[in-house]
């Protein structure tokens, strides 16, 4: 999986890349900026020379090509050299506008530079024109373009070491209280939730943990009603469980004593009473159990798995009546040593949930070792009201829950028309 950056990483390397965007922004500017500055003083030349030209040179010679005080003017545009022409294709035609033409750009060494521009002076269009190379440059120039660039760099440098510095101690500020209540979320108990939320420095964190101990307080309390509200059900269950099954013994002693059998209605009738009776006595001890705060576990003994199946199925059998369901066992002798009735419970429930829901087909139920498969063919369109059958869902979630709290290996997929489910036991040592 592709790692993520932290809130505090991307916010101080989003402000960083700003600020290095302006920093860079803003000098190329002065770059910019400088050379207009140069090519403004090249202009201002050119404008103070062709006025010297014109008061110094007569009339009738200017329409030669002449070189003046560095500078070549003519009012033929044909006249200029060739390097000029071939630098600019075509003639300036705004006045007062100069044009330069550099051979090389500004990160590499500048060969030559190539100035023209065209002016007005005494009634008259002249062009003026002039060649810088590093031969007849002016020392000056270099030294100041060089003085300006290292002054860019250095300037861009310290700022960009301020702003990191800076971000560096603001980040470092917020983060600290960021840090202090991601702590404070990670060992918050029910008796931290009782005490007020500490004190992060800024309102935001402030309310950010209230709400996060609110909302966990009022989870705990939902979860602490149901909980008691479990434990009392539980509880107030198994008098009436006990009464059901005492009764049913009651009921067989009875009809023993007196010589008479029961007819089969009669005895079908009291067997579901009796593996009812069972079924819950067994969810009401798992429900205490699972209700328990302390990770105390079941009482174990050591029982055969193979034979334990066995029995599930055949209590479970009644649920297959008046259904071309064939039912196949490919079981290994096995014993193992963990709580047999958090076994029966979820073992007996994922036989229940093949039965109830195989209407047609077969149920494969093997089992290797402490590994149990079952596969059950699901044909629901054919039975839609299979799937309004009540109460099977807490069967199915105290499986999950046992399993996870027991350690236990709990899978299953379903297929279109096939279901499977795995149980691994882990035994206790």
């Amino acid at each position: 999986m592709k790692r993520q950056l932290s809130l505090k990483l991307s916010l101080a390397l989003a402000v960083l890349v700003i600020g290095i965007v302006i920093v860079v922004g803003y000098s190329l500017l002065s770059v910019n900026f400088f050379f207009r500055g140069l090519d403004s003083m090249i202009a201002a030349g050119m404008e103070d020379t062709l006025e010297t030209y014109v008061e110094t040179v007569a009339p009738a010679e200017r329409q030669q090509l002449h070189k003046f005080s560095g500078y070549i003017i003519s009012q033929d545009w044909q006249q200029q050299p060739d390097t000029i022409q071939q630098a600019f294709a075509v003639p300036p035609k705004e006045l007062g506008r100069i044009q330069k033409q550099i051979i090389a750009d500004w990160f590499q060494r500048t060969d030559a530079v190539h100035f023209v521009i065209q002016l007005d002076a005494d009634n008259q269009t002249f062009f003026v024109s002039r060649t810088i190379t590093r031969e007849n440059s002016s020392p000056l120039i270099g030294r100041q373009a060089r003085e300006n660039k290292r002054l860019i760099i250095s300037v861009s440098l310290a700022i960009t070491i301020t702003l990191a510095l800076i971000i560096w101690l603001l980040m470092r500020r917020v983060s600290q209280p960021v840090s202090r209540l991601t702590e404070w979320t990670h060992h918050l108990t029910p008796e931290v939730l009782r005490e007020p939320a500490p004190d992060f420095s800024y309102p935001e964190l402030n309310e950010m943990a209230e709400l996060i101990r609110n909302s966990l307080s009022s989870v705990h309390d939902t979860l602490e009603r149901e909980q008691q509200f479990l434990r009392f059900t539980s509880h107030e269950l198994r008098t009436p469980i006990s009464v059901i099954r005492n009764n049913i013994e009651l009921m067989r002693k009875i009809q023993q004593k007196n010589g008479g059998a029961p007819n089969d209605k009669q005895a079908d009738i009291i067997d579901r009473i009796d593996r009812a009776s069972l079924t819950m006595q067994h969810l009401s001890e798992t429900l205490l159990w699972l209700s328990r705060e302390d990770n105390s576990t079941l009482s174990a003994q050591s029982f055969s798995l193979d034979e334990l199946i066995c029995e599930l199925v055949e209590d479970m059998r009644y649920l297959l009546n008046n259904k071309p369901v064939e039912v196949e066992l490919n079981l290994s002798s096995s014993t193992l040593n963990q709580s047999q009735v958090a076994t029966r419970i979820v073992v007996g429930n994922l036989i229940r949930n093949a039965f109830q829901h195989t209407w047609e087909g077969h149920v494969v139920i093997s089992q290797q070792d402490n590994t149990i498969t079952i596969d059950n063919d699901c044909l629901a369109s054919s039975k839609p009201e299979a799937s309004s059958d009540q109460g099977f869902g807490l069967g199915l979630q105290l499986t999950r829950q046992l399993c996870d709290k027991l350690g236990w290996t709990y899978h299953t997929h379903v297929e279109p028309h096939r279901h499977h489910v795995a149980l691994t036991i882990t035994p206790l040592a």
